[in-house]
């Protein structure tokens, strides 16, 4: 924290410096001042935290000078000091904002507790700062990324990078995104904002260079060094620097874009998107498939990101009219894929999307829906291998129904959507399945079988044998093993 005094009087500034020197080691006394014109003066060269300043002095008074330098510097603070105990002083220092008031001969614990006072205040200051600066550059950043730039968006970027002659993205993919700030940190050659998404990070680098080449030379660098210091299957998807704000969307799509490209091209970390001089429908046919990629895996947040790209080329390459039908197209082609798959999707009204934010809303249900039957495949898979493990013990469909984590009513829907037969079907079938291999394969009684595939009741293992196979297990016996012979 930096410090100035300003007093008329030698003696008293060289005390206060002294006692400032020896009672606070990370506090620097950055000037003196012997008058109001001076202390303004300095003021503005020093940027002082905080002004000890003397009431009465000839000429510009206390008063006036922090009222001088408060126009210039708002941030600063003031602890008055004064050899006469007047509320009318006192009460004007508040008018300016000032909250700590010493009086003459001061005294060193009062002086020491109105510093650590103020040094407090301005520390939360900086920590409220810091915080409200953080949101906003996330607020900036995610406006850019999802194409919804305003003109408040725009004050707010000249406001908080007001050197900025450029700027571009990046999209990182990594095993070890922990690290990626770090490095940032130490390696950027410009600010920075990041965001984190599901599996990668974007960042928008500020640059207060004007040359394209440099920059593009600058993020080409800075990519290496990052994939050099990260594990081998790091990426880096890079796009091209602007100057205007609104086209800082296009950098993050080709840095997408890019990030994809990379992805199916394991010999290169880092780059450009390969984009051809007429990209026509080569590049919307990639970029399809990299949105149906991405939903087919449930992947909402990255879908989401290749769709408008996917979308932006496509307002490059049609009429306006054209957009939708042909998104439209687009969904049907999708649809039927899924539905192939075995994702149920019927109800999903395709046709019925006339916007883009409708085609987003499509998106986001195609994925819920898939990340859905992921949930249920495995549920099955699981509801199969415990009836596999315990076949031969005694349980229910809600026990079962509890181990997979749903319940029993969904579960029963759900495992006869999957297997096509019903629970104690399946059950069923599965211990008629092992019986037979007993009855063919070991010497082992009825009676011992029975027990075997998880029946108590010998008797009642023969009536189901029978039902499910035409005969009873004697003469399933008998006969298999004459036909095998």
């Amino acid at each position: 924290m930096k410090i100035m005094i300003v007093d008329d009087e030698i003696i008293e500034r060289k005390a206060m410096k002294k006692f400032i020197e020896e009672s606070f080691t990370h506090i620097k006394v950055v000037g003196e001042a012997a008058n109001g014109r001076v202390a303004i003066e300095q003021a503005k060269v020093n940027k002082p935290d905080v002004m000890i300043m003397d009431i009465h002095m000839p000429g510009i008074d206390g008063l006036e000078a922090i009222r001088q330098i408060l126009q210039e510097l708002p941030r600063t603070k003031f602890i008055m000091v004064s050899a006469y105990n007047s509320f009318e002083y006192a009460k004007e220092a508040m008018k300016q904002g000032v909250k700590e008031y010493i009086l003459k001969p001061s005294n060193k614990q009062e002086t020491f507790e109105a510093i650590v006072r103020v040094e407090k205040e301005i520390n939360e200051e900086k920590r409220e700062m810091f915080e409200t600066q953080k949101i906003a550059k996330q607020h900036i950043i995610t406006a850019i990324m999802q194409n919804e730039q305003t003109g408040d968006i725009e004050t707010m970027y000249k406001m908080h990078y007001p050197n900025a002659k450029m700027a571009f993205f990046q999209v990182i993919t990594t095993s070890q995104p922990e690290m990626v700030s770090r490095l940032l940190t130490e390696k950027a050659p410009c600010l920075f904002i990041k965001k984190e998404l599901r599996d990668k990070s974007a960042v928008l680098f500020i640059t207060e260079k004007k040359s394209t080449n440099q920059v593009k030379a600058d993020a080409l660098t800075l990519a290496r060094a990052i994939c050099q210091a990260l594990p081998a299957s790091t990426t880096i998807g890079i796009g091209s620097p602007f100057a205007q704000v609104e086209k800082l969307p296009i950098s993050y799509q080709q840095a997408l874009l890019a990030s994809a490209q990379l992805k199916k091209d394991s010999h290169v970390s880092y780059g450009y998107p390969v984009i051809e001089e007429n990209a026509g429908d080569g590049t919307l046919i990639k970029l399809e498939k990299f949105l149906i990629s991405e939903i087919q895996a449930g992947q909402l947040e990255q879908a989401n990101d290749y769709f408008l790209l996917y979308y932006d080329y496509l307002c490059k390459e049609t009429d306006e009219k054209n957009i939708i039908p042909l998104l439209g197209e687009w969904g049907i082609r999708l649809k039927h894929s899924l539905e192939r798959q075995g994702v149920p999707i019927r109800d999903l009204p395709v046709l019925e999307a006339k916007t883009k934010e409708d085609f987003l809303e499509l998106i986001r249900q195609f994925c819920e829906k898939i990340i859905l039957q992921k949930v249920e495949n495995h549920s099955v898979m699981m509801a199969k291998t415990y009836i596999h493990s315990h076949y031969k013990d005694s349980f229910s469909l809600e026990d079962v129904a509890e181990y997979v984590k749903l319940t029993p009513t969904y579960f029963t829907k759900v495992f006869k959507e999957q297997t096509k037969l019903t629970f104690i079907d399946y059950v069923t079938d599965y211990r008629i399945e092992k019986a037979k291999e007993l009855l063919l394969h070991t010497k082992l009684s009825l009676k011992e079988i029975a027990y075997e595939v998880g029946y108590k009741d010998p008797n009642y293992f023969s009536r189901v044998f029978k039902k499910w196979t035409g005969c009873t297990p004697k003469q399933y016996r008998s006969t298999e093993s004459t036909i095998t012979k």
